[in-house]
């Protein structure tokens, strides 16, 4: 019998990016609880024409693979019009490529940079979560208290650009907010999520 070894903190699933963080954000239920169907999983750009139907299978537009998509975790803007985030998916078939993915029931499209993922055998929950400030400031919260600007009521604590910091615990990463900490300020926000 072979061992496993790993962190008390999990092991990195998920990596992303946050841009836009105008309104204080949470991470999408579908990253807190992994979608027990879901097999694989990619990152997405530029979703485009009409948002994605959960349950409607998908396709390559180049490599004309195919899956059926489980679920979806849009993290900036609105599905179906300029969104990013990740598609969980099952039941793939063919070769996948960096390409277009085109919905044939809804018409939606998004753009993947790389073939699916994945999905390793983990607990369905985060256990920590890294994130780092990029460009400008943001302030974040873990209790539930909304955070909010510094000119505004000023809830969270200041990550500083260009620092890190890491939150334990599946409630406190369930209640994460950011915020830019300057209203506009172009901040970004990059995570790992461990499992």
């Amino acid at each position: 019998m072979r061992s496993q070894v790993f962190s008390h903190d999990g092991t990195c699933v998920f990596e992303g990016v946050w841009t836009a963080i105008t309104a204080a954000k949470s991470f999408n239920t579908n990253l807190l609880n992994i979608p027990k169907d879901a097999t694989h999983w990619v990152r997405y750009t530029t979703g485009a024409t009409a948002a994605l139907v959960i349950g409607e299978t998908v396709h390559g537009n180049t490599s004309a693979a195919t899956a059926v998509l489980v679920a979806q975790a849009v993290e900036v803007g609105t599905a179906g019009s300029s969104d990013t985030g990740i598609v969980f998916l099952r039941a793939l078939t063919g070769t996948w490529v960096a390409e277009t993915l085109h919905a044939d029931g809804s018409g939606g499209t998004v753009a993947i940079a790389q073939a699916p993922i994945a999905l390793i055998n983990c607990s369905p929950h985060p256990k920590t979560l890294v994130v780092a400030a990029e460009v400008a400031d943001i302030n974040v919260t873990i209790s539930g208290l909304t955070a909010t600007t510094t000119a505004g009521t000023n809830h969270g604590i200041t990550i500083t650009n260009g620092q890190s910091e890491a939150y334990r615990g599946i409630n406190n990463i369930r209640y994460f907010q950011a915020i830019n900490a300057v209203a506009s300020n172009g901040a970004l926000m990059k995570y790992r999520l461990y499992y």
